[in-house]
């Protein structure tokens, strides 16, 4: 039991998780966003060039029957002129509309994942093709959701569609009369109006097949605890062997600056915790230094080195823990100090002189 909760994913994402998923191109992608975007790009950019594209359309229609009449047979000669007054002035038409849907189907996708290029989505994986993975994602709750948002687009779809036509078909009985042109600007208003009512519906689609996406996307980054706990190995380095290592650094420390106790000048000591190794040597150094330091076991230590060696050691409880606390090994002694270590170093060199 205890080992089935390890493998929980209760842990938060970590940054390198969620950079790797996006090199990866695993990202909150709602699909949904960027179709509702995409249709009410259609649909705005549809009804302001509407005009545009009626007057270009009335214009080509004139044009075809004016040379239809000039042909007295059709030929490649004349199908290629056709084909070439369709594109010459339909495209002008169309070209702003076609630029809109593409801008728009482009910064929907940025605005939800932001600028990002990978190849890693589109490469195959041959895991995709086990059958027991794709029965896993047919049951899947993100195909159940999927499934939910189709069945609810098509409802939507078919009740604007049915209210649309029951709100119109008085009217649509009266075309019959109407001219060619006033047909064809009816049909555009009803198109543009069904449009706006089903972008309205599938924005609000939209947003919250966003939040879902979003959500949906963060649990599948959850990691278990032994996820995060590799991961900190594989990018901060095992904990044991930077404590091993850190151990290993302390220990040589030590060792050099135990080298520097038989060096020193006196050992200002508390009797019970601090050591303070201090030298002085006027031809080289402007002023004393301190040249090792220890407390507790280590300040033990070194007063038994300073004994071997014959250094002496003076009992100063204040000084030593001033000078443990301020003043780093191979550091100059501070100003305030000079006149306690020049005492002590006075009492050393008639020591000597004895």
């Amino acid at each position: 039991m205890a080992e089935q909760q390890g493998q929980e994913k209760t842990e938060a994402p970590t940054e390198k998780k969620r950079r790797e998923s996006r090199e990866e191109g695993q990202v909150a992608f709602s699909r949904e966003l960027s179709s509702a975007a995409l249709l009410a790009g259609i649909v705005l950019s549809l009804t302001v060039s509407s005009p545009l594209i009626l007057n270009s359309f009335q214009e080509l229609m004139s044009n075809i029957f004016t040379q239809m009449g000039q042909y007295e047979e059709l030929s490649i000669n004349s199908l290629y002129n056709l084909s070439e007054d369709i594109l010459a002035t339909m495209l002008p038409a169309f070209s702003p509309f076609i630029a809109v849907i593409v801008l728009v189907a482009i910064f929907s996708s940025i605005i939800q994942v932001g600028f990002q290029i990978t190849l890693k989505a589109i490469a195959p994986k041959f895991n995709k093709i086990s059958p027991l993975t794709g029965i896993k994602r047919l049951f899947s709750s993100q195909s159940l959701a999927d499934f939910l948002k189709s069945m609810t687009k098509m409802i939507i779809v078919g009740f604007v569609g049915y209210i649309t036509y029951i709100s119109k078909i008085t009217e649509l009985n009266g075309l019959f009369v109407s001219t060619p042109e006033a047909i064809l600007k009816y049909n555009f208003v009803v198109v543009a109006e069904v449009a706006g009512k089903i972008v309205l519906a599938l924005v609000a689609i939209a947003i919250f097949d966003f939040i879902y996406q979003r959500w949906h996307h963060e649990q599948q980054l959850m990691m278990t605890k032994q996820e995060v706990k590799d991961e900190s190995k594989q990018t901060e380095g095992d904990p044991q062997l930077k404590a091993r290592i850190r151990q290993i650094q302390r220990e040589m420390s030590n060792a050099r600056m135990m080298q520097e106790v038989p060096k020193a000048d006196a050992l200002i000591v508390n009797p019970t915790h601090f050591s303070v190794a201090i030298l002085y040597d006027r031809d080289v150094m402007a002023a004393p230094e301190v040249t090792a330091k220890g407390i507790d076991h280590m300040a033990l230590r070194m007063r038994t080195v300073a004994r071997e060696n014959n250094v002496p050691i003076l009992e100063r409880p204040e000084l030593a823990r001033d000078l443990y606390a301020n003043v780093e090994i191979g550091e100059d002694i501070p100003e305030r100090f000079y006149k306690a270590i020049a005492e002590i170093l006075a009492y050393v060199y008639r020591l000597r002189k004895r």
